[in-house]
C-alpha cells in the first residue's frame, strides 16, 4: 500500500513538472518551427558577419534543441539593464537572432512584471561584453538571466554546424 502511494506521488510529480516545464518554455520564441536562426558575430568595430543556422536533413537536431532551450532559460527573467559604461573598449560579440515572418505576440518577465510584445525578432548575446542580453526588435534592450549551460550549448552547435560543412 506504501509503495503504491509513493509510486502515485512519484508519477504525479513528473506529470507535474512535465506540464510545468512545457507550459513554461512553450511560448518562447526559439521552442517555434516558423522562425530562422542566424547566428551574427559583431566585431570591435562594428562590422557584422551572419552565419544561416542550418542543419542538413540527416542531422540528429537536438544538439540545435538543446541550445535553444538554454536561449529559452536566458528569457525566463529579464531585467532593465544598468545604464551601459559609454568609455569601455569595444569587445567582439556573438549573437543568435531568430527572425519570424510574423510578428507573434509574447509574453516576458521584465522586473517582475509581465510584459507583452509582437516580437519580429529577438536576439540574445552568446559571448561577449554582454552575455545574455536580449534585443527585442532590436529596439528594446533588456538583461536575461546568466545561464552558464549557454555557451557550451553553443560550442556543440558550432561544432555540429562546421562538421556538416567540412563534408
Amino acid at each position: 500500500m506504501i509503495k503504491r502511494k509513493i509510486s502515485m506521488f512519484g508519477l504525479s510529480l513528473a506529470i507535474l513538472f512535465t506540464i510545468l516545464f512545457l507550459n513554461g518554455c512553450s511560448p518562447k520564441p526559439f521552442l517555434s518551427q516558423d522562425g530562422t536562426y542566424v547566428i551574427l558575430t559583431v566585431s570591435p568595430s562594428g562590422m557584422t558577419q551572419s552565419e544561416l543556422v542550418e542543419l542538413p536533413w540527416n542531422t540528429n537536431t537536438a544538439v540545435l534543441q538543446k541550445f535553444l532551450l538554454e536561449c529559452s532559460f536566458v528569457l525566463s527573467d529579464l531585467h532593465t539593464p544598468p545604464t551601459l559604461e559609454t568609455n569601455a573598449q569595444p569587445v567582439e560579440a556573438t549573437r543568435i537572432q531568430a527572425s519570424f515572418p510574423q510578428p507573434k505576440r509574447m509574453k516576458f518577465v521584465v522586473d517582475q512584471h509581465t510584459l507583452t510584445v509582437d516580437v519580429q525578432s529577438i536576439q540574445i548575446e552568446i559571448e561577449g561584453a554582454h552575455v545574455g542580453q536580449v534585443t527585442l526588435n532590436q529596439t528594446l534592450v533588456l538583461q536575461g538571466l546568466d545561464n552558464p549551460n549557454l555557451k557550451p550549448a553553443f560550442l556543440e552547435l558550432m561544432d555540429v554546424l562546421h562538421n556538416k560543412n567540412a563534408k
